[in-house]
């Protein structure tokens, strides 16, 4: 008789959208086998549809539980509740400080023997509670795990920690010139714009301020550049603003949250990304995947630049970014892309390699495989 599935309770501790979070563990989701692993998910507000359908598929649910920092109490109660009664043996929860022990606690409440913390980022907003916290949350958590290792070595800077890989559909971010035609077109890209694409949440982290200022300076030297900014957040009404000041919003153009990714990688020229900090981002996987070359922050990890098309430039100085992105390095983008696309996999940032991994991760936390 075959061994029931594994059963598995992810828990998202930051809303489920459009951020590297949530299209991590999607990815993750989408390669699990029901046949090995039952996966239910907890979210602090309703996914959309199709992330629901992805652990529904493996046998899962998907539970909503809200208030994880304005009533910690009751968030423990109800989470250690679910793994009581969904008979869970391993809580995987995702975020990026030793607040986390909030979702450690109950799992160890609902009997969870396996309680894995996965670090997302190379630091957190919530200092102060990440420090106090560091202690009790060592001593619940059973297993690290990390999207890298500048994302190790912030949470788990004296523990074993397994790295799993942000990893992407590399086959589904393959440059293709012909969506790269039809959408510069809709654009009004013509074969001269220099299309810099930067896609992220409007957030401090992000850095979209900065990378505008920049920007601003490239035009002086290069007046045709257009600046495509996907995403959409807090922070957006004010980079609106900021490019109203500056007198370049129409050299700008704010898209927000597309369906069209793979399309928008192909039409671009350039990618960039001037975060303040990182874990592992996948907008510069996928980027790599299309063949496109990235301008990223220093304070990027460099375990990002998994092909010759990364590099690195400091954040303190708008002009120097400038520079750096009108020295561009010119790529032939179909056999750019091909040769990213064989790397990763190779690497193992092909989702179906690490959902593999995942699901073997599991079996042999739970004593079903040695290795």
């Amino acid at each position: 008789m075959a061994e029931a599935p594994v059963r598995v309770l992810m828990v998202l501790t930051v809303r489920c959208a459009k951020n590297g979070v949530t299209n991590s563990v999607a990815n993750y989701a989408a390669g699990l086998d029901a046949a090995r692993v039952r996966c239910d998910l907890v979210s602090p507000n309703e996914p959309e549809a199709q992330i629901s359908a992805l652990f529904e598929r493996t046998g899962g649910q998907v539970f909503i539980l809200k208030g994880r920092n304005r009533n910690p109490a009751r968030y423990i109660r109800a989470l250690a509740k679910i793994v009581r009664q969904r008979e869970i043996e391993i809580v995987h929860a995702h975020g990026n400080s030793a607040t986390l022990f909030t979702e450690m606690f109950a799992a160890k409440l609902g009997k969870a023997r396996v309680r894995i913390a996965h670090s997302h980022n190379s630091t957190c907003k919530m200092r102060l509670a990440d420090r106090l916290l560091r202690k009790p949350f060592y001593s619940l958590c059973t297993d690290a795990m990390a999207c890298s290792e500048a994302a190790g070595n912030w949470l788990f800077p004296n523990m074993d920690c397994t790295l799993l890989n942000n990893a992407v559909e590399t086959e589904r971010f393959r440059f293709d010139p012909e969506a790269r035609s039809v959408l510069r077109k809709a654009l009004g890209l013509t074969d001269e714009t220099l299309a810099v694409l930067h896609i992220g949440a409007f957030n401090t982290q992000k850095n979209q301020a900065f990378l505008i200022h920049a920007f601003s300076d490239l035009l002086k030297k290069n007046p045709r550049a257009v600046l495509l900014l996907a995403g959409d957040g807090d922070g957006r009404n004010a980079c609106e603003q900021l490019t109203l000041r500056l007198g370049i919003a129409e050299q700008i153009r704010f898209l927000g949250w597309r369906e069209d990714i793979p399309a928008l990688l192909s039409a671009a020229d350039v990618f960039t990304l001037p975060s303040l900090h990182e874990g592992l981002p996948l907008t510069v996987v996928e980027a790599q995947c299309a063949g496109l070359w990235c301008l990223v922050s220093d304070r990027v990890t460099r375990e990002a630049a998994l092909t010759s098309l990364v590099e690195y430039c400091p954040i303190e100085d708008t002009k120097r970014f400038a520079e750096s992105l009108d020295t561009r390095r010119v790529t032939e983008r179909s056999a750019a892309s091909e040769g990213a696309i064989l790397r990763l996999q190779a690497a193992g940032y092909d989702s179906t390699n690490s959902a593999e991994r995942l699901m073997r991760h599991y079996e042999r936390l739970i004593g079903r495989t040695e290795n």
